[in-house]
C-alpha cells in the first residue's frame, strides 16, 4: 500500500470489494499465478452473476464456463483463438511484478499488475501495462 502523502495516490471509491495482492515469494515463475487459485472467492449461493467463478490453473490460465457470455479482456492475458472462454497470461517472467486480483459484481475476474522495482519510476499503486513490463530492462527471474 502506498503512503497517503504520495501526490499520485487516489483512494478507491469502492473499498467494499475485497482485493487480494499477490507477490512473488520464490519458486518457479508460475508460482505467482498459482496463488490466484487461492484468492478467488467461490460463488455465493443464491447470488446470480453474469459469470461464475472461473477455473484457475497453476500456470495462470482462467477458464470460464462456455455456456456463459464471453468474459471481458484482462490486461496481460491473451484470449485463446479457438476458445474465447480461456484466457492465458502473457506477462513475461518477472519477480518484481505483483498482481491485484478481485471479482467484479458481475462475477468477472479482474487482475491488475503493479511493479515493485524501486528504480522503475512506476509507483506500486499504478496499474502496470503489458507493454511497460515487456520493455523493462530490470525484469528478473
Amino acid at each position: 500500500m502506498p503512503c497517503q502523502e504520495c501526490p499520485d495516490f487516489t483512494p478507491s471509491k469502492d473499498d467494499s470489494r475485497p482485493i487480494a495482492v499477490i507477490v512473488y515469494t520464490g519458486g518457479p515463475e508460475y508460482a505467482l499465478y498459482a496463488n490466484v487459485i487461492r484468492v478467488l472467492a467461490p460463488d455465493k449461493e443464491g447470488v446470480i452473476t453474469k459469470w461464475s467463478c472461473p477455473a484457475v490453473y497453476p500456470n495462470g490460465e482462467l477458464q470460464y464456463k462456455q455456456n456463459e457470455a464471453e468474459p471481458p479482456n484482462i490486461e496481460g492475458y491473451q484470449r485463446d483463438a479457438s476458445n474465447p472462454w480461456l484466457l492465458r497470461p502473457s506477462w513475461p517472467p518477472c519477480a518484481w511484478r505483483m498482481l491485484r486480483v478481485w471479482r467484479e459484481d458481475t462475477g468477472a475476474v479482474s487482475i491488475s499488475a503493479g511493479c515493485l522495482y524501486p528504480a522503475s519510476g512506476i509507483l506500486s499503486h499504478q496499474s502496470l501495462t503489458l507493454n511497460q513490463c515487456q520493455n523493462c530492462e530490470q525484469r528478473q527471474f
